[in-house]
């Protein structure tokens, strides 16, 4: 479902982790809003408002399409897949996965229904 994400290379403002998200959410089948370019110039306070509008916080990401925040800086986002994290590798520059436990999470969402 999410396999042609893996490996995908990182681009700023086209092929991001906000980017990533909403593609794998659609993939999925669930019901992501479109990506804003307001979102990039919002304070990290500002996006995990956003976030709230769209998502309830979940204290562990359990289910494919929960949205996580990584303990990154700058702000860095992922998304469960397969008992996993799809996320940018900075490393590599591109899409990888690893497994749940494996990368620190500072704040976990799910979808609210539209």
């Amino acid at each position: 479902m999410c396999d042609h994400l893996i490996g995908r290379e990182y681009q700023y403002g086209s092929s991001d982790c906000i980017h990533l998200v909403v593609d794998a959410l659609t993939a999925m089948g669930m019901n992501p809003p479109k990506v804003k370019t307001a979102w990039y110039k919002m304070t990290p306070r500002a996006v995990l408002r956003e976030l709230d509008y769209y998502c309830n916080g979940v204290d562990v990401p359990a289910y494919d399409g929960d949205i996580t925040v990584l303990a990154a800086d700058p702000l860095a986002f992922g998304v469960t897949w397969q008992n996993g994290i799809l996320y940018i590798n900075r490393l590599t520059n591109s899409v990888d996965w690893k497994p749940l436990g494996a990368l620190t999470i500072r704040r976990s969402y799910r979808m609210k229904l539209r």
